[in-house]
């Protein structure tokens, strides 16, 4: 199948494969278009006979060079180090001193250079942050402040003082306003970046919090559900062997009355942090309700679920507690096979009858349920 046009090798090599870097030289080269005004300007000057044609190409040169510089820097990843990978401040900088270049030769038609420098800035403000857009600002002024005392001084005949600095004082009070604009928005759009990242904070710890059991990290029993019954109906389907563990912490209620209830949570989450490592990425571990937990083991038959388990328990009984070193955690386990048709409520049902026949044996052992009754087939006699 032919790639998109927009995945085509010159473009690869012009923009990058990687993201961001690709994003960032996309956005290097959305300023061509006040490179293109800028060059438009100069040369209409040069038809005019405003501008001298060898201080065109070398204010045209001087552009060139800022542009592949700042594109080389970016499109290499160099950039990616600086905390602004675009390097919009120093770009825009430059460009602007080009422009107070532009105008101290344009004579009486100066004041349009104006222009390129306003957006120039209007450009960087989305993205610079508040402060830095002002900087801009007071920085540019500041070169047209100097270029206009250089003028003054060397050719006062053709850049009369009251004039010249007229021009600056309208110039410039326009662009410091632009700037205080300028920040004005980008404070704007940093308060509605802070937002949306508090929203999306907001929106994944309530998702955390919907799905996940907050003291022990683990899923919690409505989330656990859906995946059994999407776990069943998939057995329907392959007939793959899929069984679920009901485990109990042993003496929990001696553990709250003897350690107190902090420790009784310190034991259940240490269960957890112990358990969770040693399970396949397909199993699926919830807290269950109070100290009991349901284990979701796809693909294992019972006698399969059995060794895991019997692994698991044996690991969970050498756990040590810093805090509480005289505690010690074991557990009682149920299993149970899922059988054809049989729903979860029942299955579940099955793994909690072996988890009281575990504990009628003397707890920390693992017990396979009893298989269900076999349904009998109806005959023709039931059927008449």
């Amino acid at each position: 199948m032919k790639p998109p046009s927009w995945q085509t090798p010159w473009l690869d090599w012009a923009l990058g494969r990687q993201q961001p870097t690709r994003r960032y030289v996309l956005l290097v080269l959305a300023t061509l278009q006040l490179y293109a005004v800028t060059i438009g300007i100069l040369l209409h000057s040069v038809h005019l006979g405003l501008l001298d044609q060898r201080m065109a190409n070398r204010l045209i040169l001087c552009g060139a060079i800022t542009f592949v510089a700042v594109f080389t820097l970016v499109r290499s990843g160099w950039s990616l180090r600086l905390k602004d990978p675009v390097m919009a401040f120093p770009h825009a900088l430059a460009s602007n001193g080009i422009c107070v270049l532009a105008f101290m030769q344009l004579g009486d038609h100066r004041s349009n250079v104006l222009i390129i420098i306003s957006q120039t800035i209007v450009a960087a403000m989305f993205r610079l942050k508040p402060a830095r857009v002002l900087l801009l600002g007071a920085l540019t002024v500041g070169m047209l402040a100097m270029a206009t005392i250089i003028l003054t001084l060397y050719d006062p005949a053709r850049y009369p003082v009251t004039k010249s600095w007229a021009i600056l004082a309208v110039g410039g009070s326009a662009l410091l306003m632009l700037s205080l604009v300028g920040k004005w928005i980008s404070d704007i759009g940093v308060k509605l970046g802070r937002q949306t990242k508090e929203l999306g904070d907001a929106v994944r710890t309530v998702e955390q919090m919907a799905t996940t059991d907050m003291l022990t990290g683990l899923l919690n029993r409505r989330v656990v559900t859906d995946l059994a019954e999407a776990e069943l109906k998939l057995m329907e389907r392959t007939g793959a062997p899929m069984c679920v563990a009901l485990i109990d912490l042993d003496h929990f209620k001696d553990i709250n009355d003897r350690f107190g209830h902090h420790a009784g949570d310190t034991a259940l989450r240490g269960f957890a942090q112990c358990t969770t490592p040693q399970l396949r990425q397909v199993d699926k571990l919830a807290r269950w309700g109070g100290e009991e937990f349901l284990l979701l083991l796809p693909q294992l038959t019972q006698n399969e679920a059995l060794t895991a388990l019997e692994r698991l328990r044996q690991t969970v009984e050498t756990l040590v507690f810093k805090d509480h070193a005289l505690m010690q955690l074991t557990f009682s386990v149920g299993i149970a096979q899922a059988q054809p048709g049989e729903s979860l409520e029942h299955l579940v049902d099955r793994a909690d009858q072996a988890v009281y026949e575990a504990k009628r044996q003397g707890r920390n052992r693992c017990v396979l349920a009893a298989s269900p009754p076999a349904r009998a087939e109806p005959t023709a006699e039931t059927l008449a």
